[in-house]
């Protein structure tokens, strides 16, 4: 015994469970805001996988399996999240790409949500790192390039996946990756409750992900969670948490992350690691801002990225129009001064007649 408290875990619908023309299999897996389970369409005849909305923060489950929230309190923000969860399945069924997870329907039922996806065989990307180790420059940037397709088609949307991470990439059994695990239902919640802290993930969330509202975030959040998971692909560990990272600004910050992945400059190009280090970036505006900058950082992330044109250009039309405004207020003192002049000798001429 090692005196820690058992961790238990929440009660879950058991194999048999009839859920409408679904007929429970097995639990796939859980975590603090949701059960997925492996059940058998009765209809189609199919295995398909459902994703139960149960935060247990703010929720628990009666014996008849029915969910209610903690106490009276928390009646609104259960059902403010299961209808951000409900809105999230139905804006993800208008996808069909082979790198995002398909949804087929959603529906209510136990007083909660439920989300009836396609079942995917092979294994998540966490549990391939463990098994596998450190991937190749070519393995990783092909499961890279076919996310950020998909990624593509969600952000052209307005869509932010928002909890990109090892745990949330699936890699079939065919070796193409897909995005699992959305995490705007999720971002909702901790919005309204203030405990955003219980909803991202440390090392994986950037710092506008913490600390700024919705408004704040876009492609580039998403662009920061996916550099950090191919970081921790290469170095074995996720990177600092930006909470942390964000003490240090400018060179500092961009040292910190590029000395510990130039440590394996010899397996993966200086390109490659430059680019996922541009992804790491603490303020989002130095991040690539859409998946189409960073996709051509990957291929050359040289000097002349769009990237970095974009903050030169930022610069450059700066510095212009504070140089277009110093020669209007030249241009204008001058236009004054000879008014005035002007009027002077209208007046002495008057004078002298």
């Amino acid at each position: 015994m090692n005196g820690l408290p058992k961790r238990i875990e929440p009660k879950t619908l058991p194999a048999g469970y009839e859920l409408q023309c679904y007929t429970i299999s097995s639990v796939l897996g859980h975590g603090g805001f949701g059960v997925t389970y492996l059940a058998n369409d009765n209809n189609l005849d199919r295995e398909v996988a459902i994703k139960e909305f149960m935060p247990r923060d703010i929720a628990a489950r009666d014996n008849d399996f029915t969910i209610h929230p903690l106490n009276d309190g928390m009646g609104e923000q259960l059902a403010w999240g299961m209808e951000r969860f409900i809105r999230e399945a139905r804006t993800l069924s208008k996808f069909n790409h082979n790198n995002i997870v398909r949804v087929h329907s959603v529906f209510e039922a136990n007083n909660t949500a439920y989300m009836v996806m396609s079942y995917e065989r092979g294994v998540s990307f966490h549990e391939k790192l463990l098994k596998d180790g450190q991937p190749s420059e070519e393995e990783l940037k092909d499961m890279l390039l076919g996310l950020l397709d998909g990624m593509e088609v969600l952000h052209e949307a307005r869509f932010i996946h928002r909890d990109i991470k090892p745990g949330n990439i699936f890699i079939r059994e065919d070796g193409t990756a897909i995005l699992l695990d959305f995490g705007s239902a999720r971002q909702a919640i901790g919005e309204e409750t203030m405990t955003l802290t219980k909803v991202v993930t440390p090392g994986y969330a950037p710092f506008e992900q913490y600390y700024g509202q919705s408004a704040m975030q876009g492609p580039w959040t998403d662009i920061y969670a996916l550099g950090a998971t191919c970081y921790r692909a290469i170095t074995g560990d996720p990177p600092m948490d930006s909470t942390f990272r964000n003490r240090h600004t400018g060179e500092e910050a961009i040292k910190e992350i590029w000395d510990e992945l130039d440590k394996y400059s010899k397996k993966y190009s200086t390109f490659f690691l430059r680019a996922i280090e541009h992804s790491l970036r603490s303020k989002y505006q130095e991040r690539p801002q859409s998946v189409k900058e960073w996709r051509a950082m990957l291929d050359d992330p040289s000097i002349s990225t769009q990237t970095q044109w974009r903050l030169a250009t930022g610069s450059y039309m700066n510095k212009n129009a504070k140089a277009t405004t110093i020669v209007k207020n030249k241009s204008w003192k001058k236009y004054l001064a000879v008014s005035i002049l002007l009027i002077i000798f209208i007046i002495a001429a008057f004078v002298l007649l």
